[in-house]
């Protein structure tokens, strides 16, 4: 019997750093180590391949300095605002 395995998708994490306070909290809620704290204390993408997308270190974050997405959440959104143009162009252009 073989099984195959469904190729997980890896997550997109952004650190805006501007907002961030390097208080840690994102690293160690972590649950997979995919955080880790560079020399000036304030966190940075690991090993995105451990990063099981759970979404603690979003969630956690009081400065909402992170954001976690799958790359096809991204691609959908990417997408929709392109529907949402040619919409917008349908309805100026009258048709």
């Amino acid at each position: 019997m073989t099984e195959t395995k469904k190729k997980r998708e890896e997550p997109k994490i952004d650190i805006y750093k501007a907002w961030c306070k390097a208080c840690g909290i994102c690293i160690a809620f972590c649950p997979t180590g995919a955080l880790a704290k560079d020399q000036a204390g304030y966190p940075y993408v690991k090993d995105i391949e451990k990063c099981i997308n759970c979404g603690w270190c979003e969630i956690r974050c009081p400065d909402f300095a992170i954001t976690v997405e799958t790359k096809s959440k991204t691609r959908r959104r990417e997408e929709e605002k392109g529907e949402e143009t040619e919409t917008e162009r349908s309805v100026a252009s009258g048709q």
